[in-house]
C-alpha cells in the first residue's frame, strides 16, 4: 500500500514575516504621488501603522518612495516593498495614527470670505 500526504486546504499558511503588525480591512482611499508627480486616487485595501496594500495600475515599482495623503493625514512618505498586479505594499517611514488615516480628506479649498463663506450658518439672514 502507498501513503500519500496531501496537505488540508483548512491549515492556514504561515504568515512569512511573523513580526510584520496586524492588518486592518478598511475602505479609505488615498492621493498617491511620486515626488513632482500629480497624485492618482488609489484604493487602500488594509492598513497599519507601519504600511498599507493600496490598489495601483502599474505604475508603482518595488524600491518607489511615493507619498501619500489619507484621511487626516497629508504627506505621508513611503517605500513600495512589493508589487503584483492589481496590488501594491508600502512601509511608511514613520507610523501612522489609524484614526487619523481613516478620517474624511477634505474636499477641496473652504471660501473664508462672501456669502458662500456663511451659506450653511443656521443665523444667517
Amino acid at each position: 500500500m502507498i501513503e500519500v500526504e496531501i496537505p488540508m486546504p483548512d491549515t492556514p499558511d504561515p504568515d512569512p514575516d511573523p513580526d510584520r503588525e496586524k492588518r486592518n480591512s478598511v475602505i479609505v482611499r488615498a492621493a498617491v504621488s511620486f515626488p513632482g508627480a500629480t497624485p492618482v486616487e488609489r484604493r487602500v485595501r488594509n492598513l497599519s501603522p507601519s504600511g498599507a496594500c493600496v490598489e495601483h495600475d502599474g505604475e508603482l515599482q518595488v524600491g518607489a518612495i511615493v507619498h501619500l495623503q489619507m484621511g487626516s493625514l497629508s504627506d505621508l512618505s513611503a517605500q513600495v516593498m512589493w508589487v503584483t498586479g492589481r496590488l501594491a505594499g508600502l512601509r511608511f517611514a514613520a507610523p501612522i495614527d489609524l484614526d487619523e488615516a481613516r478620517k474624511p480628506r477634505g474636499v477641496g479649498v473652504r471660501p473664508k470670505a462672501g456669502w458662500i463663506a456663511e451659506i450653511n450658518d443656521a443665523y444667517r439672514r
